[in-house]
């Protein structure tokens, strides 16, 4: 087992109907919030509306900022610092899924800057002070909730060929408190939750298979919340089962939370690294992005060591070695589970169903090779990958 360091501050209000308690939480930072709102059913679910009033009852003073788009974008955090630096903001909520919360902590750090806040991106400049962030989520997936990572889509240029998706990693901006309501779930369409359900496991499995050895905690945290997710799949025929909504957000909270990553090498995430370069040109969905490209990443690493991929397949399927199998045969057989599993819950098989075409491989391989992580890629290897999720390489 590595070293480690372990910091999460984040308060977690976890349970059903907690989303009433959002006005005494945002009351604790302040008066003035600015209430961060993502595009789609939200709005006519009532959702915000009853946002507003719970803050209101609290003595908030609340501000909205609307039009949140997946992939959040630059121009809209820039839209969102001016509010904030106007009208003396003192807490930032977002209500909603990874882009809204992602868009909340990129204004609290603006709001406190009078620099460019796309430095903090780039790496240029250190985060020194943001402003208190309190996140409902409403959508399992990303994790964003109670995690340090904050990613951005620069859309500065007319030519999105040039969009950068990045990530800012800081302490600063973990949120203050999380809100997780299963009951605001239930209204989630299937394609949503199961990218979301796709995006936990890609949390867990991007640590797990990092080559670290003799960690049997992290293995069997990690090992367990993706069998609690794939074991609670029935989510996806009845949306309303608040059990299984219950174990889903949970998982998802908890596969971004770090827990599991505790003793490991944590030397990159190369999947969601990839399927960023993909994201900023093609505007896909970030969980079905991670659906096609992990497995695929993965695939290439069994090969060399295959060691880890034989444990996956046992302890999480529970697959029996024929005589038969190689080490190799017997690791991909795992691997070939989780993809049958995405497959089964409709997502998406190839990055051509993610808007990427042959063509578009070189730009992504060095939108991949020019992007600020410190994971050291090889080019030809993440240009195989990509060919090994087209469609024209599977048939």
């Amino acid at each position: 087992m590595e070293n480690f360091e372990y910091y999460s501050p984040s308060k977690i209000v976890f349970g059903n109907g907690k989303f009433s308690k959002l006005g005494e939480e945002v009351a604790v930072y302040g008066t003035r919030a600015l209430l961060i709102e993502q595009e789609g059913p939200l709005e006519e679910l009532g959702v915000y509306t009853k946002a507003l009033d719970c803050m209101k009852e609290k003595g908030v003073l609340v501000f909205e900022l609307d039009g949140i788009l997946s992939n959040p974008r630059l121009s809209k955090i820039e839209e969102g610092v001016k509010i904030a630096k106007k009208k003396k903001i003192e807490v930032i909520v977002a209500v909603g899924g990874g882009s809204s919360i992602d868009t909340a902590k990129a204004i609290a750090v603006g709001a406190c800057d009078q620099g460019d806040i796309w430095d903090f991106f780039a790496g240029t400049r250190k985060v020194e002070n943001g402003l208190p962030v309190i996140a409902v989520s409403t959508i399992s997936a990303t994790g964003a909730e109670t995690s340090c990572h904050c990613v951005v889509t620069n859309d500065r240029d007319k030519d999105r060929s040039q969009w950068k998706k990045w990530a800012l990693h800081d302490d600063k901006v973990f949120p203050k408190t999380a809100i997780i309501d299963p009951e605001l779930l239930t209204s989630v369409p299937q394609r949503l939750t199961a990218a979301g359900m796709a995006d936990s496991i890609s949390h867990i499995l991007e640590g797990y298979f990092d080559g670290a050895q003799d960690n049997p905690i992290s293995d069997y945290i990690g090992e367990g919340i993706i069998k609690a997710i794939l074991e609670s799949d029935r989510v996806l025929k009845h949306p309303d089962d608040i059990s299984a909504r219950s174990v889903i957000a949970w998982a998802a909270t908890l596969a971004m939370s770090g827990l599991q990553d505790c003793g490991r090498w944590n030397a990159g995430w190369p999947a969601h690294w990839i399927q960023h370069a993909v994201g900023a040109l093609t505007d896909s969905s970030h969980g079905e992005g991670l659906a096609v490209i992990n497995p695929a990443w993965l695939e290439f690493d069994n090969r060399e060591n295959p060691q880890k991929y034989m444990q996956f397949a046992k302890n999480v399927f529970g697959i029996k070695r024929s005589s038969k199998m190689t080490d190799i045969e017997y690791g991909q057989s795992g691997l070939q589970a989780l993809k049958d599993k995405f497959k089964s819950w409709g997502l998406p098989t190839t990055i051509e169903e993610l808007g990427v075409s042959e063509e578009m491989i070189p730009a992504i391989v060095e939108k991949v090779m020019s992007n600020n992580e410190d994971y050291e890629f090889q080019p030809e290897r993440v240009k195989a990958v990509l060919e090994s999720c087209l469609k024209s390489h599977k048939e």
